[in-house]
């Protein structure tokens, strides 16, 4: 097939319809200078690299990563210190009545001794006879205190615990495959937008091809018309022509030039580099393999959407799980070690500490189990929700293989009749140039070549649209 003129007399508004409100996709780089070449393939890898959506759920899924650890990190070992300085403006009388014996040993001898003489108890009269040089504290010593505490503690029990550990792993999960289906998504994008440049590059071809073959046939018609051997109306129809054509070359250069940046931007290539896309719209859509995706069975079970409900069911069944734990007790266990760095200051608390403790939930007014129940509900709903994706999905995908395979159908059809229009295009330009048809003929056979180049590229458009959007209910 000679390629010639693909447009229609008012351009190709068509063209520049897809050309913004098609999406644009990504892909992986053979890098030449400041030249970047693609293959549709290769252009998906690359926006799964590049993308800053698929960054975006990368960083997500790591950061699920980060909250299983800080989650596993609540029930290991704790370590803690606390360093404290206080300053009494004014001493309590307790403690001058302590510090008027020379010092707080002495104190608690004469009191031993005391009750010994008094009682006759045996278990008083032990304490040891205070250090006669010890000096009595001053009022600015028993004013200031310096402590350092350090302390361990271990969760022993804590149902809580142990279920959120669950919890955030299935959230991890959730991550995982929402980055899935955001692949999912780009690679969508990316094809659409790949096979949107390819047309746009295979009609600046033709168009380009079109426009110099109109031309000469402009100069044939001027060359006979010298010789009176037609119309000067058959001149002014093909000047038409040409202007229609270079008129719509312009705009389909710029239009072309806009859809390229916009795959660069949503590639994450930079917009100063030039980019090259290597395949062809012959090679990528053959009708063997077209026929044969319509033959794809759908596995619910295997669709990332419908996984994702799986998950939020799971992960609403591990939030239930984790609010009836609230019922239970915690029991954890500590050590605490202080030091006392004013050895004349008032301490009760002994240096060293060990104990554990346990929380027991006794009444809380129903408000706990206000939060079961309120679970309880999310689950049903979440359960709903994939119900209905599941209808959903099995309805589009009866729908997307409808449309698909009537979009083939069409590609097939419109594709023998740009075959045939040429065929009738070429026959009636020789038939003109042997004086047989007049220019109105001629006028008529060349828009109807041109309309069956623009239905031909819209049914490209609309197969590629259909098959990535069938493709994509597939996994």
């Amino acid at each position: 097939m000679r390629r010639r003129i693909k447009m229609r007399n008012k351009g190709m508004p068509f063209l520049a319809i897809f050309l913004l409100a098609y999406g644009i996709g990504h892909a992986q780089q053979i890098k030449h200078d400041s030249v970047l070449s693609f293959t549709l393939k290769a252009a998906q890898e690359y926006a799964l690299v590049n993308s800053p959506t698929m960054k975006n759920s990368k960083l997500d899924v790591e950061s699920a990563k980060k909250k299983i650890w800080e989650s596993t990190a609540i029930g290991l070992p704790q370590v803690n210190s606390k360093m404290a300085f206080s300053y009494d403006l004014a001493i309590p009388d307790l403690v001058n009545e302590f510090s008027s014996f020379t010092s707080l040993g002495k104190w608690m001898y004469g009191v031993d001794q005391y009750l010994a003489a008094t009682s006759g108890n045996p278990a008083f009269g032990h304490i040891s006879a205070p250090d006669p040089n010890q000096t009595t504290a001053t009022e600015n010593q028993l004013k200031w205190g310096l402590t350092y505490d350090v302390t361990v503690s271990e969760l022993l029990f804590n149902s809580s615990y142990i279920v959120g550990l669950e919890t955030v792993k299935i959230f991890k999960e959730y991550t995982e495959k929402n980055s899935e289906v955001s692949e999912h998504d780009i690679s969508e994008s990316v094809s659409n937008a790949y096979y949107l440049v390819l047309i746009a590059e295979e009609n600046k071809t033709i168009l380009d091809s079109s426009y110099v073959n109109t031309q000469k046939i402009l100069d044939y018609i001027t060359r006979i018309n010298k010789e009176g051997q037609n119309e000067n109306t058959d001149i002014d129809q093909m000047q038409l022509t040409v202007s229609t054509i270079k008129n719509a070359l312009d705009k389909l250069t710029s239009q072309l030039e806009v859809a390229r940046n916009l795959l660069k931007f949503q590639m994450g290539v930079d917009i100063s580099k030039k980019i090259v896309l290597t395949d062809n719209l012959e090679t990528l859509l053959v009708p063997a393999d077209l026929a044969s995706l319509a033959t794809k069975e759908f596995k619910l079970e295997n669709n990332t959407d419908y996984m994702l409900t799986d998950i939020v069911v799971k992960l609403n069944k591990a939030n239930l799980k984790l609010q009836k734990t609230t019922l239970l007790p915690d029991i954890a266990a500590y050590y605490d070690h202080q030091w006392n760095f004013n050895k004349n200051s008032f301490s009760f608390q002994p240096p060293d500490i060990i104990g554990v403790s346990m929380n027991i939930p006794i009444f809380g007014s129903g408000l706990k189990l206000a939060k079961i129940s309120q679970m309880k509900i999310a689950l049903d709903k979440a359960k709903n929700v994939q119900y209905q994706v599941s209808s959903g999905l099995q309805t589009s995908f009866l729908n997307d293989k409808s449309t698909y395979i009537a979009a083939f159908n069409n590609f097939l059809t419109k594709k023998k009749n740009v075959v045939l229009a040429e065929k009738i295009y070429d026959k009636n330009v020789t038939k003109y140039k042997e004086g047989t048809i007049g220019s109105l003929e001629l006028t008529l056979a060349q828009n109807q070549y041109l309309q069956a180049q623009a239905d031909y590229y819209t049914s490209i458009l609309d197969l590629t649209t259909a098959k990535s959007k069938f493709e994509k209910i597939l996994k």
